[in-house]
């Protein structure tokens, strides 16, 4: 405005402007009211940011109040309808209308009764501001708020959306207790196995096939201990044990406390043949093929079931 018009600096006072506001030191609130008891012209840059700070609205309250001469300078987003509600039915200038500014700098001179630039300086600075406007106006913080019907369809979303989180919840919930309930009815299984590869392939076989694999024992000593305590529903077992004993021995003697399937899973199958095999139990030989062994499995399993529903019906 100096550059461009010739406004005398002691003629403008722009409370957020350095050099032309608040002096430090200054009561803010002193200085505004005094600045403001007898101004020529009012210029309101109504911009976003303008028209959500409630002490610029109390600024345009005053001007409207003490009756003084207003120029309101409308920056888009924010539209004529709101500053006709704010400041009443004043004629304003749209800052991206370039066909006012001869009309603006006329407003201008005329409120301050002073002579200003001539035409081809406000010409030549004119150019510069038109060239620049459309940078700054990219600049300029959108408005946080939004329309009340805006705001009630955001509301309505986050209470849907909150209402359908609740139900997954609940409805993951009753699956994690349904799955807790079920994993009560899954089948475990001990493997009796010294080589540990080949113990590793059936626990994966047996956990495909839903059995819960309780433990993996490498000696008789081992077997019976975790045989005995964990009570297994299905039983693989070798012949040949890590130290020489004996997986025959081993099932028998848990076989003895508890009911359960057995697979024999060996590379000597011919010691089956001294009379000591469990009864209903099932042989793969080594090496063998997964297939197999899941259908060994299964069968001995089934054979389990049915033999426990024949001892409840007794």
């Amino acid at each position: 405005m100096m550059d461009a018009i010739g406004v005398p600096k002691s003629e403008i006072f722009c409370s957020s402007l350095t050099g032309f506001g608040i002096p430090l030191s200054h009561d803010f609130n002193e200085d505004m009211r005094d600045r403001i008891q007898q101004p020529k012209l009012v210029i309101l840059l109504m911009t976003p940011a303008y028209m959500d700070s409630p002490f610029c609205l109390m600024e345009v309250g005053a001007a409207w109040v003490k009756a003084f001469k207003p120029l309101p300078v409308v920056v888009p987003p924010v539209t004529f309808a709101q500053v006709t509600s704010t400041i009443g039915l004043k004629q304003g200038w749209n800052i991206t209308d370039s066909k006012k500014l001869q009309e603006v700098r006329d407003t201008v001179l005329q409120a301050l009764g002073i002579q200003g630039h001539d035409n081809h300086t406000f010409d030549r600075k004119k150019e510069k501001w038109l060239h620049d406007l459309a940078k700054q106006l990219k600049k300029l913080a959108p408005s946080p708020k939004v329309a009340r019907a805006e705001l009630k369809n955001a509301e309505a979303g986050k209470l849907a959306a909150q209402k359908k989180l609740a139900a997954k919840a609940e409805e993951n919930a009753r699956l994690d207790a349904r799955l807790e309930a079920l994993k009560a009815f899954q089948p475990s299984a001990l493997i009796i196995e010294d080589e540990p590869i080949i113990a590793m392939d059936i626990e994966e076989l047996l956990t495909k096939q839903g059995f819960k694999v309780v433990g993996i024992a490498r000696t008789e000593r081992e077997a019976l201990d975790l045989g005995l305590r964990l009570r297994p529903d299905i039983i693989t077992t070798d012949i040949q044990l890590a130290d020489g004993s004996s997986g025959i021995d081993a099932v028998n003697t848990i076989l003895e406390t508890i009911n359960a399937g057995v697979v024999f899973v060996t590379a000597f199958p011919e010691r089956l043949l001294n009379g000591n095999r469990p009864d209903s139990s099932y042989l793969v030989t080594k090496p063998f093929g997964m297939e197999v062994l899941a259908e060994k499995v299964k069968e001995s399993y089934a054979d389990l079931l049915r033999q426990r529903e024949y001892i409840e019906r007794k």
